[in-house]
């Protein structure tokens, strides 16, 4: 990682010389500056994501809300698209609920927040809400494709590619998630005297975490990229011309909004029917797998509270 200052880029290494050991020691917060900023793009990117899921959700719980006699995927469903709902209502405190692209008015002096103490801890609780609401929807998913692709008729309501996908981000969110449990002397860089080789060694393991950060936002960029065009045709094409009979405005089908054009076409669908023929294509061996599904996601919702309300009597003690 190259870092510019002025007219002088600067690499750490070992054959720093005295004229860059200087500009380092002048311009310290340099260092802070650049993690709080990757940090604030990475949850910004986590942020977008949470929208994305909380829509791809919707949609299948209220298609499954449809089909009759299969209320307990449907339940699970609804209980993951309420986790959901909460952590995006938490990321709205934080960042505010305007989420168009490059439209985020980051919050005043975000660059000279403290990182251990503020900016780290955020990151920390964020990822933990993130990660176990994706891990849910994982279990969700499984269940859903398993589900889906057993009926014909709703094989062309799955979106494609998507549980790959989801597994990718869930990796991403675990490896950042490492990276914010790192120490770092990011807060006291102000007050070196002196370029060492241990202050070097620990100025390399900030920028180790800082393009991690990158890296990850990179990811969850791309897939929100990826995915969120599709789900704009998918609003378009299955919600709108299929269910509605008519074409939807492209400002309708964008993140958030498209969940009005899914209500909207709930209410033109009385019910999913699934008929015998397909029903007697579930075999037993579908069904255990569906079931030992279920039960992990009934164990994550369980452990899911269990870890709130412990959080909430933490507070409340402390």
């Amino acid at each position: 990682m190259t870092y510019t200052i002025g007219d002088r880029r600067i690499t750490l290494d070992e054959n720093l010389s005295e004229t860059d050991k200087s500009l380092i020691l002048a311009h310290s917060k340099l260092f802070k500056y650049c993690l709080n900023n990757a940090t604030s793009k990475f949850l910004l990117n986590v942020k977008k994501i949470v929208h994305l899921y909380t829509d791809i959700v919707t949609i299948y719980s209220t298609l499954l809300g449809k089909i009759p006699n299969y209320d307990d995927i449907t339940r699970m469903t609804r209980n993951v698209r309420t986790n959901l709902s909460s952590l995006e209502n938490e990321l709205n405190n934080i960042f505010g609920t305007y989420i168009s692209e490059g439209s985020h008015t980051k919050k005043a002096n975000w660059e000279d927040k403290n990182y251990e103490h503020n900016v780290k801890r955020m990151s920390l609780m964020i990822l933990d809400s993130a990660i176990e609401s994706f891990e849910m929807i994982i279990s969700n998913f499984n269940c859903i494709e398993l589900f889906f692709n057993s009926f014909d008729n709703l094989k062309k309501l799955l979106i494609p590619f998507l549980f790959k996908q989801t597994k990718s981000i869930l990796k991403s969110l675990h490896k950042a998630h490492y990276l914010y449990k790192l120490t770092t002397i990011a807060d006291d860089i102000v007050s070196i005297m002196e370029i060492t080789p241990p202050i070097t060694k620990q100025l390399k393991k900030i920028e180790k975490i800082t393009s991690g950060i990158e890296r990850e936002s990179i990811i969850l960029e791309t897939a929100f990229l990826t995915f969120d065009p599709s789900l704009q045709q998918y609003t378009s094409i299955l919600l709108g011309r299929a269910i509605l009979k008519r074409t939807i405005d492209e400002r309708d089908c964008q993140i958030i909004k498209r969940r009005e054009v899914c209500y909207q076409a709930a209410e033109h669908v009385v019910s999913i029917p699934l008929t015998e023929e397909q029903t007697s294509t579930l075999s037993m061996v579908q069904l255990m797998k569906y079931f030992s599904y279920l039960v992990l996601f009934l164990v994550g919702l369980f452990s899911l509270m269990l870890y709130r309300l412990l959080k909430v009597l933490v507070g409340r003690m402390t």
